[in-house]
């Protein structure tokens, strides 16, 4: 186990060195929760029914629960090591009445490889909540994989984008009651106003400002948690209409900032429709 939260957990799966590795397939029951599997080294085959998969470094692929897989490994190649994002309480429920539209192994994306970027260096630093953030967007990038028809970007044109469009999620997080202007986001990483906002669309999943809603509404929910008013909570998150953030409020977290009481427990965004 590398990381734990109360509904996400990390686990890299090897295999014991010097270890004779089957070449043809065996069977094995699905996990008991839905997991996204991400290859980091080596190579194996996956067969479920009559399709089968080679898969190697960088590949994704499903385990759903009920289903049974076939595993085998190539001779003469390096055996794989997996990184395991699994569901599990409420979540993994809500999950678990979506995730057979999804193919079992995803196509190849940017937002896909980005996030997968964006796992692996959370694993010398990964706090909780943004363990749980990281892997509902698995989750939903996984929904809309087949759907991408973006052209693949170069590795190290990816590994660019990604430091740049972390640098201004950061600037976001750690104040989003700031302006965080399109233009000034975009010159505070290098970039131009126009590729930033592209890029971050294609790979965040969203726009700069609805981001930057989002997070004033995470802002808004801590402050309403302290017992602060509804409308001070309004103007102290980042909002300027009072209408407005309350109707934005809702639409996020599915209930009226009124109906928040102190120290309450509220759904985590989005969680009831990661899957549409």
């Amino acid at each position: 186990m590398i990381r734990e939260t109360a509904c996400v957990s990390l686990v890299r799966f090897d295999h014991p060195p010097d270890i004779k590795l089957p070449t043809t397939y065996s069977s094995h029951d699905a996990a008991e929760h839905f997991r996204v599997n991400i290859v980091e080294h080596g190579w194996f085959r996956l067969k479920y029914g009559r399709r089968e998969w080679t898969l190697g470094a960088g590949s994704m692929f499903l385990s759903r629960p009920t289903e049974v897989y076939g595993y085998s490994h190539v001779k003469y190649a390096e055996p794989d090591t997996c990184l395991r994002v699994e569901f599990s309480g409420p979540i993994a429920d809500q999950l678990r009445r979506s995730v057979f539209r999804l193919p079992l192994v995803l196509p190849t994306t940017n937002r896909l490889s980005f996030l997968r970027l964006r796992l692996s260096s959370l694993l010398s630093n990964a706090a909780e909540m943004s363990l749980d953030a990281l892997a509902f967007e698995l989750v939903d990038a996984a929904a809309n994989a087949e759907h991408d028809r973006h052209r693949l970007y170069r590795s190290e044109q990816l590994r660019w984008y990604a430091e740049r469009l972390g640098a201004a999620r950061e600037l976001m997080d750690c104040d989003p009651t700031a302006d965080h202007s399109l233009w000034h986001l975009s010159s505070q990483v290098g970039m131009s106003v126009f590729l930033f906002a592209r890029v971050f669309r294609e790979l965040v999943g969203m726009s700069p400002h609805r981001y930057l809603v989002h997070r004033r509404l995470d802002r808004a929910r801590d402050l309403l948690r302290s017992g602060m008013s509804v409308t001070d909570v309004c103007y102290a998150a980042g909002f300027n209409n009072l209408s407005h953030f309350i109707k934005s409020f809702r639409a996020h977290f599915g209930m009226l900032p009124s109906k928040l009481k102190a120290s309450s427990p509220v759904p985590a965004a989005g969680s009831e429709s990661l899957i549409q």
